[in-house]
């Protein structure tokens, strides 16, 4: 999304404004003409004050706006600093200049029938000096908004290019996952083809559906479709192991629509059944639950092979960082001696509701 730049006429012409009202005004208080003796400063009191006031507000909002207006054209340029700088300076002091010797030919005409270029010197010098300090004023206030829009502008490519940083680190972890689950799949299929041809079609079966669900382009899934998902999944791992795997589910129907990390279910039952030992004499037993907390809960009973396998951590690791990604939440880990326990926070997302 691009960054409205407030450098424009509108902006110009609201800040001319309220600074010609601010340098203006004041000049016709009464505070003011008591201290001047009753008069104006530069005028004479034989002037309508109405004159006086159109002149003063009118030269004050010209100037004031050509130099915002110059400004904000000078500053918009990418050019390099030093010669933005000495663009300004050079355009500003002309602009000043010119303009001073037009309100000079023009107070010689309103306010005084002597010849003001034999009083050059002083009423020019005095006119030079306003606008001068009214030119500082503009180029410190042009300067604070470029400043500031330039900060703007920076803090939303470094939002910008930490999303799509996120997104690049996201998309690589879950590309992770496929590889990974194809191999083992591809190796749970090899064992089987010799063993039972019945087993070995449903497992191709099963295998296609779950691989569907891989395929999909989601950041996000509902509790829903990713235990749909993990059913599958696991009737897949049940062709292998029969009754030496079990599973049993407790999840609140409320919670359903509530999203996770794909895959997310199918990373903890791939690891679980990586790293235990699984037999009929010691079968291993999976609980998926949901807390009130919002939170799903998947535990095994602890039974860690002999060996331990290679690449342990990486899956948890790698849920870990995608939750991280993804919302800025952390899963939990525990484990007992008995008991091994993975927390998986629930976020609850509007569109997916709708």
């Amino acid at each position: 999304m691009q960054q409205k730049s407030y450098m424009n006429w509108q902006t110009a012409c609201c800040l001319a404004t309220l600074m010609t009202l601010m340098f203006v005004l004041p000049l016709f208080s009464p505070l003011y003409l008591k201290m001047m003796g009753g008069e104006m400063f530069g005028f004479i009191g034989s002037v309508p004050k109405y004159v006086s006031l159109l002149y003063s507000a009118g030269s004050f909002f010209i100037l004031i706006l050509l130099l915002f207006v110059f400004d904000f054209q000078i500053l918009k340029r990418e050019v390099v600093a030093t010669k933005r700088n000495v663009s300004i300076v050079g355009g500003v002091s002309l602009i000043v200049l010119l303009f001073s010797l037009i309100q000079l030919f023009i107070y010689n005409i309103l306010f005084t029938s002597e010849n003001v270029w034999t009083t050059f010197s002083g009423i020019f010098g005095a006119i030079l000096l306003t606008n001068l300090s009214l030119a500082l004023i503009v180029v410190s206030i042009s300067y604070i908004i470029y400043l500031s829009e330039k900060r703007q502008i920076l803090a939303l490519q470094y939002e910008s290019l930490k999303v799509e940083n996120m997104q690049i680190r996201y998309q690589a972890l879950k590309n992770q996952v496929d590889p990974h689950f194809l191999f083992n799949t591809m190796s749970i299929l090899d064992s089987l083809v010799d063993e039972d041809r019945q087993r070995t079609h449903e497992y191709i079966q099963r295998f296609s559906s779950v691989y569907r669900y891989i395929l999909q382009n989601k950041e996000t899934v509902t509790l829903d479709e990713e235990l749909r998902f993990i059913n599958d999944y696991f009737g897949l791992l049940q062709v292998r192991y029969g009754e030496s795997l079990q599973i049993e589910m407790t999840i609140d129907d409320a919670l359903k629509k509530y999203s996770v990390v794909p895959l997310s279910l199918q990373i903890l039952m791939e690891n679980t059944v990586k790293h235990n030992v699984i037999s009929l004499r010691h079968p291993l037993h999976i609980t998926i639950q949901t807390t009130d907390d919002h939170e799903l809960v998947v535990s095994n009973n602890y039974q860690p092979k002999p060996m331990p396998s290679t690449g342990a951590g990486i899956g948890l690791a790698n849920l870990s960082e995608r939750y991280m990604l993804k919302w800025q939440k952390n899963i939990t880990i525990e484990q007992t001696d008995e008991v091994f326990k993975v927390t998986l926070p629930l976020v609850f997302e509007f569109s997916k509701t709708t």
